[in-house]
């Protein structure tokens, strides 16, 4: 009988031995497959990345340099077309030309401090440079709260910038009030007592629309509450 067993038992092992180099290219394919979808996914990560990168230095272009320059060329054109104006734009040529600058240089600064940097702090340096003269009242979170992702971050402080730009440009208030705060979700709310507006005349370019895109784009959501001669209130929500 020991015969009849080793006769059983050697052409399984036989079989076995023969399937051996089939699994290891099995294995070996899978891991291949495994390292490049892996290789995949960190390339298409990178690519989200950079896109977010790119959305972000374009927002804060267009919030610390591209509003002044346009607003400094207006000026500029006015003194071209009429030269006895030149006393009344100069001076604003100057400011808006300086706060161009100094957005340029901080975006430049950004690009390598801003992940050291708590959101609470970059928040407020870009509404008190979006407020310039207008008086401005804060309320941030305090070193406890947890901080946000960086979409969230970003879109933090565009919100917040170009809520304050669009009070100072279209409301002429005489004061400004923000608040930043986080309890289940970010909250943001910007009050101004300036002029006021009807919600259903929103033009395109006015810069409200850009708020809500940016929120809705993160799942949260924009309220705006306001009438002509009644200020601003806007309200930002980010999960």
């Amino acid at each position: 009988m020991r015969g009849v067993d080793d006769a059983l038992v050697l052409p399984l092992e036989g079989a076995a031995g023969a399937d051996a180099p089939r699994r290891r290219r099995e294995r070996r394919r899978i891991g291949l497959h495994t390292i490049g979808r892996r290789a995949l996914d960190r390339q298409l990560a990178g690519e989200a990345r950079l896109a977010q990168e790119r959305s972000r230095v374009a927002a804060e272009l267009h919030d610390l340099v591209m509003q002044d320059v346009s607003y400094a060329l207006a000026c500029a054109r006015a003194i071209a077309n009429d030269p006895a104006a030149a006393p009344q734009h100069a001076d604003a040529v100057v400011a808006a030309g300086e706060r161009a600058l100094t957005g340029a240089r901080a975006i430049v600064e950004s690009l390598a401090d801003r992940d050291r940097e708590p959101v609470a702090e970059i928040f407020a340096a870009g509404v008190r440079a979006a407020a310039r003269e207008t008086p401005l009242s804060l309320t941030l979170p305090d070193g406890q709260t947890p901080q946000p992702d960086q979409p969230t971050s970003d879109a933090l402080v565009h919100i917040g910038r170009e809520a304050v730009t669009n009070a100072v440009k279209h409301a002429d208030p005489s004061h400004i009030v923000v608040e930043l705060t986080h309890a289940d979700e970010w909250r943001l709310t910007v009050c101004d007592d300036g002029s006021g507006f009807d919600p259903a005349r929103i033009r395109e370019g006015f810069g409200l629309n850009s708020l809500r895109r940016t929120a809705e784009s993160l799942g949260g959501s924009v309220e705006i509450i306001t009438a002509p001669g009644q200020g601003t209130r806007v309200e930002v929500s980010l999960p």
